[in-house]
């Protein structure tokens, strides 16, 4: 198997994406990974250091706290998983929490030029 094959299948559903510029938040660029209400976009390259922006947008009718893990994984051994919690307010019904995570390797792993992101869990509980 070939070293790039065994890549892809390292990760199921993850998606190579080609890292960019950094962007604003108003236009993140095309999302690369969607579960249920977090959506994933393209990361941006800044010197060592990947950022992924993470858009939640609450479709329910209820205000919810989301817990989101994405992955991101690449050539050289570069594999990082970082969390988020919106449990401070939660999310309003048909609100959005654009945020950002930012993924370097502790071991000083190079960041991939292209990285695959995975949205590894995603989930929400009703507050109240």
């Amino acid at each position: 198997m070939s070293k790039e094959r065994a890549e892809r299948e390292a990760v199921p559903g993850a998606v190579p994406v080609t890292p960019g510029t950094s962007r604003s938040a108003a236009d993140p660029g095309a999302p690369v990974a969607q579960q249920g209400d977090v959506t994933v976009f393209s990361p941006a390259t800044t010197g060592n250091e990947l950022t992924v922006p993470v858009h939640i947008t609450n479709k329910s009718n209820k205000r919810l706290f989301y817990q989101v893990e994405i992955r991101v994984t690449g050539p050289g051994g570069f594999d990082v998983t970082r969390s988020m919690e919106t449990d401070t307010v939660g999310v309003y019904p048909g609100a959005s929490w654009p945020t950002e995570l930012t993924f370097t390797d502790s071991e000083g792993k190079p960041v991939p030029e292209s990285p695959r992101v995975t949205i590894v869990k995603s989930s929400a509980k009703v507050i109240g």
